[in-house]
């Protein structure tokens, strides 16, 4: 029996290694090889699947893009015209004040003129009314002297009179 154990397993190893070596190893490189070709069929499908997203995300990224900047753009136009108007808005409003501005100074001038030749023909009224008021007071002097000089030449001429003896009664007759 000694000789069995040694045999049976050692013809069980031969027959196992032929097995393995003819059958099996070539099966399992062939399934290796199929595993690993269905890995990178996957994986190159993988691969192409990420791609196409990425692609597609990409598409999408520069349609969104593209999107964005024909807003900014559309944004800043509108601004842009926005503030040529305002200040179109604004030069016009300062054209127009600008020009009443003027007006109105020219009219203060006018007026300021206006303004000094009536103060010069208040003055010139206010000397002509003192004048006449002072002429007015002259003459009311001049009368009073006139009427003094009446009455003194009056008295005088009362007293001379009153010294005459043609204006005496003639005295008495005698009796």
């Amino acid at each position: 029996m000694n000789k069995f154990y040694v045999i049976l397993p050692v013809a069980l190893l031969i027959l196992f290694g032929g097995y393995y070596f003819k059958v099996a190893k070539p099966e399992m490189a062939a399934t290796v090889l199929a595993d690993e070709k269905r890995i990178a069929d996957e994986r190159a499908a993988e691969e192409a699947k990420r791609k196409e997203i990425e692609a597609k995300a990409q598409d999408d990224a520069r349609k969104a893009q593209a999107v964005r900047d024909a807003k900014e753009h559309e944004r800043l136009e509108k601004a842009q015209r926005d503030k040529d108007e305002q200040d179109r808005k604004v030069l016009d409003e300062t054209t127009k004040y600008e020009k009443e501005a003027e007006k109105l100074s020219k009219q203060i001038a006018a007026l300021e003129i206006e303004i000094t030749n009536l103060r010069n023909k208040r003055e010139d009224m206010n000397r002509e009314v003192l004048e006449l008021a002072k002429k007015g007071e002259l003459a009311k002097i001049d009368r009073r002297n006139a009427e003094l000089e009446i009455q003194r030449m009056y008295d005088v001429v009362a007293q001379k009179v009153a010294a005459s003896s043609l204006t005496q009664a003639p005295p008495p007759p005698a009796k």
